[in-house]
């Protein structure tokens, strides 16, 4: 059984069904989608919402990203974006910029 080393939370809610982590994973001109089903939310005590997927890492790396049922990404820190197209393209000029 995997340890998380995870500050335990003071509450939970359930996520709307069609919310989604996800990750872009970029190989020249392609762009690779990863999505993990957001089951609920977890409420620190700093007020702080992480998401629960069944995937434990999937949250590991900051910022993450998730996508609401309306199409809506959002980002941990606070960005957002109205749609997937428009996140992907940001995305793309992050990694672009970045090599």
């Amino acid at each position: 059984m995997q340890k998380s080393y995870r500050e335990s939370g003071v509450g939970m809610f359930d996520a709307h069904p069609g919310t989604y982590l996800i990750s872009a994973y970029f190989d020249d001109n392609q762009v690779d989608l990863v999505y993990a089903n957001v089951l609920g939310w977890q409420v620190g005590k700093d007020r702080r919402l992480t998401p629960i997927t069944l995937d434990p890492r999937a949250a590991d790396e900051s910022p993450w990203f998730v996508m609401h049922p309306d199409g809506r990404v959002e980002s941990s820190d606070g960005r957002g974006w109205d749609n997937k197209d428009a996140w992907i393209a940001e995305e793309r000029r992050v990694q672009r910029a970045a090599a």
